[in-house]
């Protein structure tokens, strides 16, 4: 089942791609230029580590619209029919703030399981992670979504906590490598390398809101 389900998610991304991108690009360059205005969210100077609260929330204020434009569409695309960017824009931020909650809670979940030795925190976000997909295609409130998401998941949520961590790997792995070829190639310190950075991990990044979708579709009563 996992495997079929990550076959779709990749199918769906493949064919989706251009208008997928056209939701995503624009917040990953906000968010680049945020933090080459700002700076870096977290600078670590040897054993030590710096936290730009000013990027920070500027970023965790973004994050929860820029991830609505996203579920916005792939729903139109889900329907057959793409939407524009400012279509999804729209809808994202109709439920703006209850999604900036939504995350919050989620996140404050995740975060406190994950200190309990990392597997109840993948756990939690398996079971919590339709969420923010509850709030925006449902208008459910940020405590009944979340609610909403761990009811529903209760039997998928072995494949959806390993899917989870083979798609989080995979786009590891693609910043990584980018990261690394291109500090080998054009230089770390070059914003023209950033930039590409961008470019290459944005699309990668997609691939879990879709696995989630997949999930949320599937886990969502039929309405008769």
């Amino acid at each position: 089942m996992l495997l079929q389900r990550l076959q779709e998610a990749l199918r769906f991304w493949r064919f989706g791609f251009m208008p997928l991108m056209l939701v995503v690009l624009p917040f990953a360059l906000l968010g680049f230029a945020v933090q080459f205005i700002a700076g870096t969210p977290l600078l670590i100077e040897g054993d030590s580590a710096q936290i730009n609260w000013g990027t920070l929330a500027i970023l965790a204020m973004l994050y929860p619209i820029a991830t609505g434009t996203l579920i916005a569409q792939i729903s139109a695309l889900n329907n057959g029919q793409p939407a524009s960017f400012m279509a999804c824009l729209n809808k994202s931020l109709q439920h703006s703030l209850f999604l900036l909650l939504t995350y919050m809670l989620l996140g404050l979940g995740v975060y406190m399981g994950l200190m309990l030795l990392i597997l109840p925190g993948i756990w939690l976000y398996a079971r919590l992670s339709q969420a923010p997909f509850i709030v925006l295609l449902e208008n459910g409130s940020p405590v009944e979504a979340l609610k909403t998401s761990f009811q529903r998941t209760a039997a998928q949520q072995l494949p959806i906590m390993l899917g989870a961590v083979v798609l989080g790997a995979l786009v590891l792995f693609v910043t990584l490598l980018s990261a690394s070829l291109l500090e080998s190639t054009i230089g770390s310190e070059h914003v023209a390398s950033d930039i590409i950075h961008v470019l290459l991990t944005a699309p990668v990044g997609i691939l879990l809101d879709i696995f989630i979708f997949r999930f949320y579709s599937l886990c969502k009563p039929s309405i008769h």
